[in-house]
């Protein structure tokens, strides 16, 4: 995957205009199943196969490592709350500070309070910043023991050195459940969300779905949209884009169609140029609207408009196979080596490999909060990946400093 994406970046510079033959038009939907007003959707879905896939490669380590397996649970907890914590804050401190020094209710709680008051949940989580967490959270459970009670109100810090959990010891389950943020990543595809940099590789993917969504919500008189290939129509042979329609079914049977062209010339002209939709639909603006009318067999109007999609490179998949390979590699390392492995060894080396994937990938992202704007810019994405590479590296060094205590033989399963 890593090789395909160096390949088509370059190809990309090098041949700004080929022709697209595999593209993607990724128009999913959120909701998985919906009963009544409960709606279970693809992401949740995606978090809770994170949780439970963590939690139970956690109950293998602890058994095949020799500690008590009921130690899991808590261990999880401790971790749980410490990425949700951390994710949450990194989001702020890293990406949005101004906003919630403004408005720091909305920093804590799922709201927001301007233009009116509304429970929105929490929009913002960080990767990094889940990092940062899991890392206190380890610590504290190694070297802590936590009591806690809503009522009556209590929270008291015990110190207490878990026996045989050792605070480099537990690092090494802590990687293998940050890894499992493969799935994470592909709830982002899911979502459209994290975005790549546009493609001339045969395989981009053309993001429609908010398109699709925005254009059906804003407009009352779209009953619904599609957005579908166009294979009759030739390539834009200035930016290279693929051709695409944007097919318009229109709610109202007894609607003239007089009354459709200005609506199409006016509102729907002026949507599909809006910035937004730039990002992911393209029509050329110093050229007149290119549509068709027609009816179905119920007598609405269906309007398709001719268009151009922009193909990006869907970097949340780049992102997640390379936290699941890494995650296949030094599970199976420590696997099959474990007895003889450095306590802390597996955490210093999944850091350094993860995130220096994670900051080539930064290349292929929609750039988010810009730090050095250019060619190539350097966003916060950028230094924080180089950060915790450095710290992986750091954590190396330490290990490799410390007496070796591990036993040379290998743990029976």
């Amino acid at each position: 995957m890593l090789i395909f994406a160096i390949f088509t970046y370059k190809h990309y510079m090098l041949h700004p205009v080929p022709m697209l033959l595999n593209y993607i038009i990724w128009t999913p939907d959120q909701v998985l199943f919906e009963l009544g007003f409960f709606k279970v959707r693809w992401y949740s879905l995606m978090i809770i196969s994170a949780f439970l896939s963590g939690r139970m490669l956690l109950s293998y380590f602890f058994k095949k490592e020799g500690r008590p397996v009921e130690d899991v649970d808590k261990f999880s907890l401790y971790i749980l709350i410490a990425c949700l914590v951390g994710a949450r804050l990194g989001e702020v401190i890293f990406y949005d500070p101004i906003r919630y020094l403004k408005s720091p209710l909305e920093a804590i709680f799922p709201i927001e309070l301007t233009p009116k008051f509304q429970i929105v949940g929490y929009k913002g989580l960080s990767y990094h910043g889940a990092l940062i967490g899991g890392f206190v959270g380890a610590f504290l459970y190694a070297n802590y023991n936590i009591n806690f009670s809503l009522y009556p109100f209590r929270l008291k810090l015990v110190k207490q050195k878990k026996m045989g959990q050792s605070f480099l010891w537990i690092l090494t389950p802590l990687a293998f459940g940050v890894m499992m943020g493969f799935f994470v990543r592909i709830g982002n595809f899911i979502n459209s969300e994290i975005i790549g940099t546009p493609t001339h590789s045969q395989y981009g993917v053309i993001f429609a779905k908010h398109v699709v969504e925005d254009l059906s919500n804003s407009l009352p008189a779209i009953q619904s949209v599609r957005v579908l290939k166009n294979n009759t129509a030739e390539y834009d042979t200035i930016k290279g884009y693929p051709p695409i329609i944007v097919e318009c079914t229109f709610a109202g049977v007894g609607v003239e169609e007089e009354a459709i062209k200005r609506f199409i010339e006016n509102r729907l002209r002026s949507y599909l140029r809006a910035s937004h939709v730039k990002e992911h639909i393209y029509v050329p603006s110093d050229s007149p609207l290119d549509y068709t009318i027609t009816r179905n067999k119920k007598s609405q109007y269906i309007v398709d408009v001719k268009a151009f999609g922009i193909p990006r490179h869907p970097v949340q998949l780049y992102e997640s196979f390379s936290y699941l390979l890494t995650l296949i590699v030094l599970f199976a390392w420590w696997y099959y080596k474990g007895a003889t492995i450095r306590d802390g060894m597996i955490a210093g080396v999944a850091a350094t490999i993860c995130y220096s994937f994670r900051f080539l990938f930064e290349f292929f992202k929609d750039p988010f909060n810009v730090l050095i704007p250019g060619k190539y810019p350097i966003t916060m994405g950028h230094m924080l990946s180089l950060l915790t590479v450095m710290a992986g590296i750091i954590v190396l060094i330490i290990i490799y400093r410390l007496p070796n205590n591990k036993k040379q033989v290998r743990i029976n399963q």
